[in-house]
């Protein structure tokens, strides 16, 4: 089973948790695409594109976060 909308993030230490200040690198595990963010809105509006782009082109998000769907047959 391929990995729908799931995601490698790693947080770089400018991040400031305090701020919700978040600077890093992320990547789409099923199609590839790849960000080095540099604001907690950076990687918001990656994370929605990617989830807008699975919806447009008939891929089906994961119900669930970190759950595997079970394949009849």
């Amino acid at each position: 089973m391929a990995m729908r909308q799931a995601f490698v993030l790693q947080l770089g230490s400018e991040s400031e948790t305090a701020r919700r200040h978040f600077e890093g690198y992320i990547e789409e595990v099923d199609t590839g695409r790849e960000l080095r963010f540099r604001s907690t809105d950076e990687l918001l509006q990656f994370l929605a594109k990617c989830f807008d782009e699975a919806l447009w082109s008939g891929r089906k998000p994961d119900s669930g976060c970190g759950v595997d769907e079970k394949e009849d047959g």
